[in-house]
Order: C-alpha cells, then sequence, then structure tokens
C-alpha cells in the first residue's frame, strides 16, 4: 500500500520505557493531562497534542486488538467440535478480517486526519494473491472436512453393521440401515 513514509512522532522518539511508562498510566485510566504532569517529572517535555495522537493511536490499537480476540473466541465456538477443524477455520475466518481491513483501510495524514489507503499494482497483485490463497485453503478445508464426514460415516456403518448382525437383523435391514439412515452406499 502506498504511503507516505511516516515519521516517527516526538513520542516514538522517546526511549521505550518512557513509553512503556505512558501505556501502563494510560491502561489505569490516567488522563493526558495527568499523563503530562507525571512526564514533567520525569523531566520528559512533550506537547499534549503529540501525547494526545499518541494515546489516541493507542487506543485504536487496543479496540482493534480486543475486537479480534472477541471475535476469535466467537469463532472458534461455532466451528464443529473438532479441535483442528475449529483452528483451520478460525485462521481463514481471520485471514478474511485482514483482506476486508486492508481493502477499507485508512491511514492518518500529519495533522491526525483518516486519508484513504491506496494501492499500487504491486500491492492490487499481492492482495489478489492472498485472495486466491484463501479461496485455495477453504475449499481444501471442505475436502477435509467432507472427507471426515465421510470416513465418520463408514465406521459408524462397520460399528452398526456388527451390532445389527448380533441382534439378528437382516442383511436387507443392515444394508437399508447404512444406505437410508447413516448414507453409505453397500
Amino acid at each position: 500500500m502506498a504511503r507516505r513514509p511516516e515519521r516517527p512522532s516526538s513520542i516514538d522518539r522517546l526511549p521505550e520505557e518512557i513509553r512503556a511508562e505512558v501505556g501502563r498510566l494510560r491502561v489505569q485510566g490516567r488522563t493526558i493531562d495527568e499523563i503530562l504532569d507525571h512526564l514533567k517529572t520525569m523531566d520528559v517535555d512533550v506537547s499534549r497534542s503529540a501525547l494526545g495522537r499518541h494515546v489516541k493511536r493507542m487506543s485504536t490499537a487496543r479496540e482493534r486488538m480486543k475486537h479480534s480476540r472477541e471475535m476469535s473466541i466467537a469463532l472458534v465456538s461455532q466451528f464443529g467440535d473438532q479441535p483442528d477443524n475449529q483452528l483451520a477455520r478460525l485462521n481463514l475466518e481471520l485471514m478474511h478480517g485482514v483482506v476486508m481491513q486492508t481493502i477499507m483501510a485508512t491511514a492518518e495524514d500529519e495533522d491526525g486526519e483518516a486519508q484513504p489507503v491506496t494501492f499500487t499494482p504491486e500491492d492490487a497483485r499481492f492482495l489478489a494473491d492472498a485472495l486466491a490463497k484463501l479461496a485455495s485453503a477453504e475449499k481444501i478445508n471442505a475436502d477435509r472436512t467432507l472427507k471426515l464426514k465421510a470416513e465418520a460415516a463408514k465406521e459408524a456403518a462397520t460399528a452398526v453393521e456388527k451390532v445389527a448382525k448380533r441382534e439378528g437383523l437382516s442383511p436387507e435391514t443392515i444394508a437399508l440401515l447404512r444406505s437410508e439412515i447413516l448414507g453409505v452406499k453397500t
């Protein structure tokens, strides 16, 4: 995505421990003015507007992470009870989300205003490749799910056949059970 190269903000240029302190204070619910006062006690001089933009970016990132986490939990709870299938479906759904966020993304200009993200031809090709790979992964997952269901039906049919023979059911009744109930052709 062709974005203007971002200049590090005055907050971004601060040492990591100072930025971590800003984040810690914000998580504690401190206001921008309280954080500014605390930074002054540490002999750190930043503008209120720079701190406000930084806090806003942190808040946006935190909200996106929270939303992704909630979405992940909701998606995992929706998909079957086979853990490996849940993970595959979750990965596909998350990739869909990433692609949609990329398409709908905006970038902030130096004034903090949202501007649409533009795509270079290379970006568009990359996105098209990602979509093609995503479609392929969905097909592989669907094929795998069908294969697992067919295997489970065959195993169930074998179990039904054993029990039915032991209980004295006729071969015709066993074939009917396999075909009509389990969907397994004899």
